[in-house]
């Protein structure tokens, strides 16, 4: 089937949500998730994290970050990845599986260790006036090595 123009930029521009993604989450300026997920985007992140870890909205998303991967976490530089992007697009709405690999360099409870994770971001993206955002992720971890506490609030 061949692939529209409107389709190649739709597809190029999701994928730069993900990449934004990384230069946020890297650079721990999470307050500009509004760049990536919309006000009311649900998280469900209980194949890596535990039954009932859902995150409801935007605002609740960033917190999380703040405290598992910011100043006061466990977590000290990051550096992730995204890559083998499988993109849908229907009009104003689309659909994607995009693989991660992200590294962790400890702090805090965890000085000079490591952790380092690999798995996939499963999305439903909308078109906003704003460019695409992600309204719903399901985040699944498929394999992972060293202390997962790194990505955690410090216990002090």
């Amino acid at each position: 089937m061949p692939m529209s123009l409107q389709y190649l930029i739709d597809k190029d521009a999701i994928e730069q949500v993900y990449v934004r993604y990384c230069e946020i989450v890297d650079a721990k300026s999470f307050d500009d998730m509004h760049e990536v997920f919309v006000e009311g985007a649900t998280g469900d992140y209980t194949q890596a994290l535990g039954p009932g870890v859902i995150s409801p909205n935007r605002a609740s998303l960033i917190a999380s970050m703040h405290a598992n991967l910011g100043p006061h976490s466990n977590c000290g530089p990051t550096h992730h990845n995204v890559g083998n992007f499988r993109v849908t697009v229907d009009g104003d709405t689309a659909r994607a599986k995009v693989h991660y690999y992200a590294e962790h360099l400890g702090q805090g409870d965890y000085p000079g260790e490591q952790y380092s994770m690999w798995g996939q971001y499963e999305d439903d993206l909308v078109r906003t006036r704003d460019g695409w955002r992600v309204k719903a992720r399901v985040y699944k971890c498929f394999l992972s090595r060293g202390p997962a506490g790194i990505t955690g609030p410090r216990a002090s």
